[in-house]
């Protein structure tokens, strides 16, 4: 003998039927109605959460593999040229407390930005180095990866 399946919305008739999405047994086009809203609440809330995961791995993924390029380019570079900083160096910049503090300033972070969405940066370097902020920016940089280079006086034209 079959146990008869109660309706999971009304538990009070016998479910004939079952929701599409979550396999809710239901009896009625009325319970379905009852049901199908927090369904899809339910749904979206799912949908939504794997989508924002499967973004966060694509991004993750993508900074892992533009890491891993840059340093592999970097570490190319530094084995052919005698003037480029070495990644070590390059490390430092990271972890320096006071360039930290400087890229807390707004102005300072568009600039760069700026700098590193150009086509031409080599004519936006020379324009930024009339900015006050840049300079000291750049002097910090060279200061941390060159700690034996003397300070750079800025003209006060």
């Amino acid at each position: 003998m079959t146990k008869k399946q109660v309706c999971e919305v009304c538990t009070e008739n016998e479910s004939k039927y079952k929701c599409p999405a979550c396999l809710l047994k239901y009896c009625s086009l009325l319970c379905y109605k009852k049901h199908k809203e927090a369904c899809k609440d339910t749904r979206d809330k799912t949908e939504q959460t794997k989508k924002s995961e499967e973004d966060t791995n694509v991004i993750h993924s993508v900074e892992q593999t533009e890491e891993r390029v840059s340093v592999e380019k970097l570490e190319e570079l530094d084995e052919q040229t005698e003037d480029r900083v070495s990644v070590e160096k390059l490390e430092e910049l990271e972890h320096s407390v006071p360039l930290r503090q400087m890229l807390e300033n707004p102005h300072l972070r568009t600039i760069l930005q700026n700098l590193a969405k150009s086509a031409n940066p080599a004519k936006q370097m020379e324009k930024f180095m009339h900015e006050p902020l840049f300079l000291e920016f750049a002097d910090e940089c060279l200061q941390t990866v060159e700690p034996s280079a003397p300070d750079v006086e800025m003209d006060s034209d």
